[in-house]
């Protein structure tokens, strides 16, 4: 399918369904978190990686739509499989801790140091109170959580990514070429 679709067009087609997708996402995270599911630093940390993904789409949309730059579309989207690559490590990260295959940071973590002295106790109480853990899903479908869905959509957009950035660098080469009479 991809094959037949031309460079400059499994570009755009990448940036439109990477900004898309985020935003989708993005818009998906903060309706469960209006319907009472508070996300854990983990959750939010996936998040910023969506914001970045919707920029550098955007960005990569405006250079292949509005200013006709090619290269700079083709960079975009080579930048924003990083990006993806970089969300899906951090679902992946995210959905081990659920699961208890590893430990989450401290910061996510409803377990604090144990309080020894009353300086320690008055020091805890003064703290904001911490998001909620890491390691519990509030919400499950398919045994699958938030954080394995944003895993497989991250990976998936991944994909799409590079195979348009690999198409692009694939086409650059060809340009460079001599004509062969």
């Amino acid at each position: 399918m991809f094959s037949r679709l031309k460079n400059a067009s499994l570009i755009r087609l990448a940036l439109v369904v990477g900004a898309a997708a985020s935003a989708s996402l993005l818009a998906g995270a903060h309706a469960f978190e209006r319907a009472g599911f508070a996300p854990c630093d983990l959750c939010l940390d996936q998040r910023e990686a969506h914001w970045a993904a919707l920029a550098v789409a955007f960005a990569g949309l405006v250079s292949a739509f509005v200013i006709r730059a090619r290269l700079v579309a083709a960079a975009s989207v080579g930048a924003l499989a990083l990006v993806y690559a970089l969300s899906t490590g951090l679902a992946f990260y995210h959905t081990g801790v659920e699961f208890s295959f590893w430990a989450g940071p401290a910061s996510c973590s409803q377990i604090g140091d144990s309080v020894t002295t009353l300086e320690q106790l008055q020091e805890g109480l003064k703290e904001a109170p911490a998001g909620p853990a890491c390691n519990e899903a509030p919400w499950r479908l398919f045994g699958v959580s938030m954080a394995g869905y944003n895993m497989l959509a991250s990976a998936g957009l991944f994909a799409l990514a590079m195979i348009a950035t690999l198409g692009a660098m694939r086409r650059a080469r060809q340009d460079r070429r001599p004509a062969v009479a």
